[in-house]
């Protein structure tokens, strides 16, 4: 890319591969069409990404949405803009936001796990003139949105010191905005992104859209459009509601019975998972709300469970959200059991100590199950291509699932009439898969140009070495103490000689367990190890424990925030070991979507998109944690025989020129100690500090 069209890139000078990167965002931008970039760690995306996306935005007056599935990457793309931004001296407006709950200063914690209790909330509140955050309007605070940009946390933090709603005053800059970084859900839900596109006046024909990691958007769709119900959660919430509304209680008595139906079927049939027909559910609800004394449709009993729920967090008149535009009408047993809960809820309260004074644990139990019973009954009614199971894999607590099948039904429409769109990720292969999962590919989007890529990364080949392991294996049928007493050797014989962190990533914390058992006692000692019910507050402990020790050796599951989520800085892994391949159990699920795609693109594809390319994209972000940046330097050891052969071989990137040995562990000592010659090479004290590992 020439000099002059590059003036606004902030750093001095360009790799080879971020060169292609921006070439080919140039063409997709300036010519409205979709590009898919498998990009490696450390090419620098985000920048490469945004030089040209901007520069086209700003001269044609498009707006980008910069689309993130975590927060961490929202603090990447802030980053990024505010250095353009103070190199280039560029007056262009950017706005971090993320969803509306969680941007809400008076949100509970209920709130951010139940969007439609929380939307009623604040559609009441705002009709009713209650909330003073949302009446309140600062044109200083929007200047100050518009002129400066700020972490969505910053701009949170100046709104509500000024007492003004963050989200609204974050839309409403929006609307004037170059750049909106946002989640994912902003233009692939289909309710939000029609909300917010309305809010800033703007269609998607005037939007450039940038989805960053996203190897991970085809399972945000499918999951946006999924849920689950367990039998015990019917039952507590049936149990909750017996002394104050037995009418409900009974409805959901016989919904208990329609799972107990499908229990005994698959039980006769003896199967442990079966499908089941959307109208199944819906049906045979109906035939029992039809039956009762006050007769209700399934919208009704939707609608009253929601009632009922939002009775816990009312104010005032009767607890319900009562006035001439209200969207549910309420019964008279409505009105009664709202009220019931809220004198049952006062009445708990009284002669408690401060502390033991605080919302009723199981009433917030309770609340939770009756809108998880109204969240998954209103989903199960959807007419998009789903898969729907009853499971009894827990035999004393069935449940009963649906999730969306093809997520290209959403994202298709969107790259069809977007502007343009690039797509671009460290995992992103192969790009062939993620053009044909979510519809982005010629035969079915007309008038645009699909641009596949995959890009080599600009780091030297010396710096990353990866190693596959003979003999050993997680595969099913070999698994045992045999096995794992072996796995667990070769772990400690390569940690000998790794000079710095590490990390074992496992295929499941079942096998985490099994193997760590037979680890060497020094590697135990070394050990940091994730457990599967750790909150986030204990992950962030645990790689501060990391970062903190040189010798630490972290024992993490792939797929987990830890292979994915973090981003270890500073070559803090000095060596990565993936034991295993993280496939999928062969659950009806499973063979859905592999059937589902080889019903679509042949036997073949069906198996590589459902089965073996989802395992793969989480060693590839395990792996990738290793190499950071240019002067990173990581030995990468894929302690499974099958990564060596087809078809599993043929799935790693083209770069991926692995080594087949019985000696990993000589690799290591190999690899660091000619790390170790270079360093000393250079005669001084920090090369010596650093071969001892210091």
């Amino acid at each position: 890319m020439e000099k002059e069209k590059t003036s606004i890139f902030p750093f001095a000078s360009i790799r080879d591969g971020q060169r292609e990167f921006m070439e080919d965002v140039k063409h997709a931008v300036e010519g409205g069409n979709v590009l898919i970039a498998h990009a490696p760690t450390g090419i620098g995306k985000t920048v490469a990404v945004l030089v040209p996306a901007l520069k086209y935005a700003i001269e044609n007056g498009k707006s980008i949405f910069f689309l993130t599935s975590k927060r961490s990457q929202h603090k990447i793309a802030i980053d990024t803009l505010r250095l353009i931004k103070g190199h280039a001296k560029l007056n262009f407006v950017a706005v971090d936001i993320i969803s509306k709950q969680s941007m809400c200063p008076r949100a509970v914690s209920i709130y951010r796990e139940f969007y439609s209790l929380f939307n009623e909330f604040c559609k009441s509140e705002q009709r009713n003139r209650r909330c003073r955050y949302f009446l309140r309007r600062d044109e200083e605070a929007l200047l100050r949105i518009r002129e400066s940009i700020m972490h969505v946390e910053e701009l949170y933090n100046w709104c509500t010191s000024r007492g003004v709603c963050p989200y609204k005053a974050a839309l409403e800059v929006s609307d004037t905005a170059d750049v909106l970084v946002c989640d994912y859900n902003y233009l692939f839900s289909r309710d939000i992104a029609e909300t917010v596109l309305e809010k800033i006046e703007k269609g998607l024909e005037d939007i450039i859209v940038i989805v960053d990691e996203a190897h991970n958007l085809p399972d945000r769709i499918r999951n946006n459009l999924s849920s689950e119900l367990r039998m015990n959660t019917i039952t507590e919430a049936a149990k909750g509601l017996r002394h104050t509304n037995r009418e409900m209680y009974g409805n959901l008595m016989e919904l208990e019975r329609i799972f107990t139906k499908l229990a005994m079927e698959a039980s006769k049939n003896k199967k442990e998972e079966m499908n089941v027909d959307r109208n199944f559910l819906v049906e045979e609800m109906e035939k029992v709300l039809r039956r009762r004394i006050e007769a209700m449709s399934y919208d009704d009993f939707v609608n009253s469970l929601r009632n009922i729920a939002e009775g816990f967090e009312a104010s005032g008149g009767n607890g319900a959200r009562t006035n001439n535009d209200t969207e549910y009408i309420l019964s008279a047993e409505d009105k009664r059991v709202i009220q019931s809960l809220k004198k049952k809820r006062s009445f708990q309260y009284q002669g408690l100590t401060e502390n033991e004074g605080k919302p009723k644990y199981k009433d917030e139990i309770m609340q939770r199950n009756v809108l998880s019973v109204a969240d998954f009954l209103d989903g199960w009614r959807t007419t998009e291509k789903c898969f729907r199971i009853f499971s009894l894999m827990k035999r004393e607590n069935p449940s009963l699932h649906f999730k969306l099948l093809d997520p290209s039904v959403v994202s298709e429409p969107i790259f069809a009439r977007a502007h343009s769109t690039i797509m671009m990720s460290g995992t992103l292969c192969p790009t062939e898969m993620y053009a044909d999962v979510l519809g982005a590919s010629t035969d079915r989007i007309k008038g645009k140009e699909i641009v596949l890529r995959e890009y080599k990364s600009p780091f030297p080949e010396e710096n990353r070495l990866i190693v596959v392991t003979k003999e050993l294996t997680t595969k099913y049928t070999k698994r045992g103490d045999e096995m794992y007493q072996k796995i667990a050797a070769k772990i400690g014989e390569v940690a000998k000689y790794v000079r710095g962190g590490m990390a074992v990533f496992f295929p499941s914390y079942a096998l985490l367990k099994s193997i760590a058992t037979y680890l060497p006692a020094e590697v135990r000692r070394r050990a940091i190890v994730e457990r599967r019910e750790m909150k986030k507050e204990e992950k962030n402990r645990l790689y501060e424990m990391l970062r903190d020790d040189d010798e630490g050796i972290l024992l993490a599951v792939q797929g987990g925030s830890f292979s994915e989520g973090m981003d270890y800085e500073s070559n803090l892994l000095k060596a990565i070991i993936v034991v295993g391949l993280p496939l999928s159990p062969p659950t009806l699920e499973v063979k859905t979507i592999e059937g589902y795609y080889a019903g679509k693109y042949g036997a073949e594809k069906g198996k590589l998109y459902g089965y073996l390319y989802p395992a793969i994209t989480k060693v590839l972000q395990a792996t990738g944690r290793g190499i950071r940046s240019e002067h990173d330097r990581c030995i990468i050891v894929l302690m499974d025989y099958r990564f060596a052969k087809y078809p599993y071989k043929n799935c790693l990137p083209s770069d991926y020129n692995v080594r087949l040995t019985d000696r990993a562990e000589e690799f290591a000592k190999d690899f660091f100690k000619y790390r170790d010659t270079k360093i000393i090479g250079r005669g001084s004290r920090l090369g010596e500090n650093l071969r001892e590992g210091v």
